[in-house]
């Protein structure tokens, strides 16, 4: 099976001015990406899950994740923290679209794992359009 990617246009535009090492962080989950698709996590250091997970599903932003089908992968920025089972969390998350869990994806946002209110982050609009 083949596997592919692309940014969104905001990321897109944004991409360049991120530090490299930033940018080799997104640049290897999508490689990953290429590699293996997303039906075997453990071939990931960092955790993948779903955006909307542990939001109640009457909460207007576990619809606005799923409706955008979206999830996140810790891309260990600055580093790796901890371990949660197999896999490793961060500070920094890469969002992204997987419609229909299927071979392609959408890479969307890079931010905090969560606002300064202690909320989950998730992106906004303009990085979904």
């Amino acid at each position: 099976m083949s596997y592919s990617w692309s940014f969104k246009k905001q990321l897109a535009k944004e991409f360049a001015n991120y530090p490299q090492d930033q940018q080799d962080k997104i640049l290897e989950f999508a490689e990953l990406f290429e590699l293996y698709g997303l039906s075997d996590f453990t071939k990931y250091t960092g955790k993948i899950f779903p955006s909307w997970s542990g939001l109640d599903s009457d909460n207007p932003l576990c619809q606005y994740a799923k409706t955008h089908c979206l999830w996140h992968y810790h891309l260990g920025i600055p580093k790796y923290l901890s371990r949660h089972g197999k896999y490793k969390t961060s500070d920094w998350v890469l969002h992204f679209q997987w419609p229909e869990q299927g071979n392609f994806i959408i890479l969307v946002d890079v931010c905090y794992h969560y606002r300064s209110d202690g909320k989950f982050h998730l992106p906004d609009i303009k990085y979904l359009s």
